[in-house]
């Protein structure tokens, strides 16, 4: 494997792992499809509802 696939597959690795880590702790949810974000929105960016909502702790 080259040098710039192996570089390749970390970075990816790593943005997959950013990424999980953000939607885990992020504040808010679409109570439609269940899409996680960090800022309140007005409607989901991923099914169009408008069903933003603030997460509890018991979704944790």
């Amino acid at each position: 494997m080259g040098l710039f696939e192996r570089i390749g597959r970390q970075v990816e690795q790593f943005k997959q792992t950013a990424k999980a880590e953000a939607e885990r702790n992020a504040e808010y949810r679409c109570q439609a499809c269940g899409e996680r974000f960090e800022v309140d929105r007005d409607e989901c960016p991923e099914c169009g509802a408008e069903a933003v909502v603030a997460r509890t702790d018991e979704e944790e």
